[in-house]
């Protein structure tokens, strides 16, 4: 079977970008590199309220270049700010896109604008031309269609599931907070894997100690590290996503599920790390807007917790994970299989 779907119009590249982020997206600037007649890497970032042009666009453009095989672009306006004054909303900053991506010999191929209501060519405002047409024309599509068939699901965020445990929990998962001796790093390390190895065997018990042991800063942080598989020894570069190899995702994938687990045995007040890891790993995935969502949680949970605001001013200044920007080391969806 071939592996690959064939998309032959606007509506089916339109019903691809909610799939490939996992979300549909709202006021958002989407841009997707071309490699030849071949969608390449996908970049979501929000629309430019009050921002200057150059600079959003050089911003944009810095991101794309990360795909050296890019030889052309094409960009999604995702937006009801001011549609109903203007034909294109945010001209200037398109512009100035439209030229960056000249210059970084990516040329803009074409453009959308896509509302709440409608869909329409950003490029051409001839209406008999380019006549504006109906959201239905995305998800009735036959790229949509085949994206489902394959197997992929726009999922959007996930909430946390609430508390279920008892009132004991609270101060049980105090108990298991390690000092921080070598030997409870180990134990810690040694259950974390065991849980990551099969999921099934989290018991109440083995949840209370392991939500206990990432309150503990340090090994909070090793027990992150040790998701990813042939991580860097240097803990900067494991949070930043700066591996030798592509990561395990699979790994990661059942990572985040356990933490959803372990957040049911855990009560308000002590969810903080769980989020934290959460929002990492959707960040490592490139999904920047979901992974800020779990930081902004993490604080409503713990105010000032200190790994949610380091990671929320990552999101906050644009920056991608180097994994994310690696085509060889990114998270793949399996839109294909």
């Amino acid at each position: 079977m071939n592996d690959f779907i064939k998309f032959t119009g606007p509506a089916d590249i339109l019903a691809f970008i909610p799939h490939t982020l996992g979300e549909a997206p709202k006021e958002s600037f989407v841009a997707v590199t071309m490699q030849g007649n071949k969608l390449g890497a996908t970049l979501r970032v929000d629309a430019p309220f009050a921002q200057e042009p150059v600079a959003y666009a050089q911003t944009i453009v810095s991101y794309l270049t990360a795909d050296e095989a890019a030889t052309g672009s094409l960009l999604v306006i995702y937006t009801d700010e001011d549609t109903a004054e203007t034909q294109r909303p945010y001209s200037e900053h398109v512009e100035a896109l439209r030229t960056e991506l000249e210059t970084a010999g990516m040329p803009l191929k074409d453009a959308w604008l896509v509302t709440s209501e409608l869909w329409r060519n950003y490029l051409c405002t001839d209406t008999n031309c380019c006549p504006a047409q109906s959201l239905d024309a995305i998800t009735t599509s036959n790229g949509n269609a085949a994206l489902i068939y394959r197997g992929s699901a726009v999922t959007g965020f996930t909430a946390p599931a609430p508390f279920t445990g008892d009132e004991g929990a609270r101060d049980a998962i105090a108990a298991h907070k390690p000092d921080g001796w070598p030997e409870d790093l180990e134990a810690s390390r040694a259950t974390w894997a065991k849980v990551l190895e099969n999921p099934k065997s989290l018991t109440t018990q083995t949840a209370h100690e392991l939500a206990g042991a990432l309150q503990h800063p340090t090994i909070r942080d090793y027990m992150m590290g040790d998701i990813i598989t042939h991580a860097p020894d240097q803990f900067t570069a494991v949070m930043l996503g700066v591996f030798v190899n592509r990561p395990d995702w699979a790994r990661v994938d059942t990572a985040q599920e356990v933490a959803f687990e372990l957040m049911k045995a855990t009560p308000e007040g002590q969810r903080a790390p769980m989020l934290c890891l959460i929002g990492w790993l959707e960040w490592l995935k490139g999904k920047s807007s979901f992974a800020a969502r779990y930081f902004k949680l993490a604080l409503e949970d713990v105010a000032d917790y200190r790994l949610a605001e380091l990671f929320a001013e990552l999101v906050n200044r644009g920056l991608l994970a180097d994994c994310s920007r690696d085509p060889k080391k990114a998270y793949d969806r399996r839109l294909n299989r």
